[in-house]
């Protein structure tokens, strides 16, 4: 069949409706996608949002619990020291119920003897003014002048409360005229069979002690060795009065272990945590020390 114009024209219009329509249904469909596409990038948007708080509120519990975790460590720490500090004074005051025992200083701590010597009566003030690992710090000041001493600090072994340095001031009068001088002593002690503390009724054993004295004076060094050993006794638990009270002492004998004299008779009290009352033999008059007042 031959094709006329009017069928001509009838396809090609039909052929452009046909792209029309189609074009229609994809343009359709494609804002439909479009649609959808920002729908979900809204929703993506929104889930983001959430997630972002999320993590943010998570950010603040993390933090407050590292806060929280900070001060549970800082209370730990605080409990530890407190618990150390608590087991130390526990250790002391165990300590504190043995006699004799060999006595816990602090700083601060201080003693005021009487020493009464050819008819003499001298004041000396001791107070306890540092510490370091093995020793104690005393300062003495002494009136009137004692043998010339008037003041002195003293480095303590806390092993044994014996000293183990000294120097001070002092002064010396001849010809009426007094030189102010200071002085230097070493102490060492070497102990035979014991040391002194704890005291035990009965114990016994040797001490040797060289003292070595160094001091200037117009210039001029001049310096001493003193050698002299002990045997030492802890004879006897007594009662003793002196001005500062009466006290429950150990009563310590120490006789020159070369004559076989005695040298000193000393009464030590847990107490007051020093010899209350000494007496030297080895002067002439005796010396006595006897305690008038102390803080402990």
């Amino acid at each position: 069949m031959p094709i006329t114009k009017i069928g001509v024209t009838l396809l090609i219009v039909g052929l452009v409706v046909g792209v029309v329509a189609g074009y229609g249904t994809g343009f359709i469909l494609y804002q439909q996608q479009m649609s959808q596409l920002e729908s979900d990038i809204s929703a993506l948007q929104a889930s983001i949002t959430a997630l972002n708080s999320t993590l943010q509120n998570v950010q603040a519990d993390l933090s407050s619990t590292q806060t929280a975790l900070s001060e549970a460590l800082a209370d730990v720490t605080s409990l530890q020291t407190q618990l150390t500090d608590t087991q130390a004074l526990l250790a002391e005051a165990q300590a504190e119920l043995i006699p004799g025992r060999l006595p816990i200083l602090h700083v601060g701590d201080w003693w005021i003897m009487e020493i009464v010597f050819n008819e003499t009566t001298y004041i000396v003030t001791m107070n306890l003014t540092g510490e370091g690992p093995n020793y104690y710090v005393w300062y003495s000041e002494y009136n009137p002048p004692f043998m010339g001493m008037y003041n002195s600090t003293d480095w303590i072994d806390k092993s044994t409360i014996n000293p183990m340095w000294s120097q001070g001031q002092s002064e010396y009068t001849y010809d009426n005229t007094t030189i102010t001088y200071t002085y230097n002593m070493t102490f060492l002690y070497t102990y035979y069979a014991g040391v002194p503390f704890p005291l035990i009724v009965g114990k016994e054993f040797n001490m040797t002690e060289i003292m070595t004295y160094t001091t200037t004076m117009d210039n001029i060094t001049y310096a001493y060795e003193y050698n002299m050993s002990y045997v030492f006794e802890v004879e006897t638990i007594e009662s003793v009065t002196v001005p500062a009270g009466t006290f429950t002492c150990f009563k310590v004998n120490m006789w020159n272990a070369t004559g076989g004299a005695l040298a000193y008779t000393m009464w030590y009290s847990d107490e007051a945590k020093t010899w209350v009352k000494y007496v030297d033999y080895t002067t002439t008059p005796e010396m006595r020390y006897e305690l008038k007042d102390y803080s402990v």
